[in-house]
């Protein structure tokens, strides 16, 4: 198995011989769609494909489900950001009342319309995380020549983050072998246990820093002054390739983005007055 930022992948993946930046490019791109998007079903769709995706290459399908909280809490807050919290409207239209709460069906409609486009863009980032490791981050960017330092800085915070993860599992592992159990716990009680979990992550993002420093420094690393100007050689590019499989894929994802644009503003497509969705829900208020 190898590691990724998020989890493991097998040692044999389709998505190894695509080059880091595909993937890098495939997430800032894909991640727009949804923004273009208007339509619930369309949306849910590409999630779907997003979906099939993580499967072929052969992603631990069932870490997923540590997202369905996530994704059922989020959808509830946006519900009733825009229902309950959104105010009285009389000039919209009234599904239902629950205990004096009048239910509008455009602002069920807009929550609707927002969840579906903030779950396709999760997922996009849960497929990149899944699948890159630290070093494809770092050739990405470096593919497209972006200065060594934004380079290091940025690989060393998606480092630290999957290592206050694994610090997180270690302390809370820590805890279960001395019998400490939160199980039917109630959940203040449980969010307090997770604060004080702070303090020694805390402590420990201090010791990584100080020696990720140390080792800085023994490696003769500099960010500012002379040796920060030396031209340093980009060998770890030597092990990757763009291949033409992956100008075909660059290439696929850009033209499907130029066809969203213009599907959207040239045709008018995609948008909520063609949504069945939004015919499905119209034909429930009458």
């Amino acid at each position: 198995m190898n590691k990724t930022l998020l989890g493991y992948v097998p040692n044999e993946s389709p998505i190894y011989a695509v080059h880091p930046f595909v993937k890098l490019f495939f997430l800032l791109v894909v991640s727009l769609f949804p923004l273009f998007i208007s339509a619930p079903e369309w949306n849910l769709g590409l999630m779907l494909a997003i979906v099939l995706i993580m499967w072929y290459s052969r992603v631990n399908m069932s870490a997923l489900r540590i997202y369905v909280p996530v994704a059922i809490s989020m959808g509830m807050i946006i519900l009733l950001s825009y229902t309950i919290l959104g105010g009285i409207h009389p000039e919209f239209k009234v599904m239902f009342h629950v205990f004096g709460f009048p239910f509008y069906f455009e602002r069920i409609r807009d929550a609707v319309t927002v969840y579906f486009r903030i779950l396709p863009m999760i997922f996009t980032m849960v497929l990149f995380l899944s699948t890159s490791r630290e070093r494809d981050v770092i050739v990405a960017m470096r593919a497209i020549k972006v200065p060594f330092v934004v380079t290091y800085v940025f690989a060393m915070a998606l480092r630290s983050a999957g290592m206050v993860l694994e610090d997180f599992q270690i302390v809370r592992q820590a805890e279960q072998a001395r019998g400490f159990d939160t199980t039917g716990k109630p959940l203040l009680y449980k969010i307090r246990k997770y604060i004080m979990y702070m303090i020694p992550l805390f402590a420990l993002s201090l010791r990584r820093s100080e020696e990720f420093t140390n080792a800085l420094v023994a490696r003769g690393y500099a960010f500012t002054g002379e040796a920060a100007r030396v031209k340093r050689a980009d060998y770890i590019l030597t092990h990757y390739t763009f291949k033409p499989v992956d100008i075909a894929i660059t290439a696929t994802i850009g033209l499907l983005f130029v066809a969203l644009l213009v599907a959207r503003y040239g045709f008018g497509m995609l948008g909520l007055e063609d949504s069945l969705f939004n015919i499905w829900l119209q034909g429930l208020v009458g």
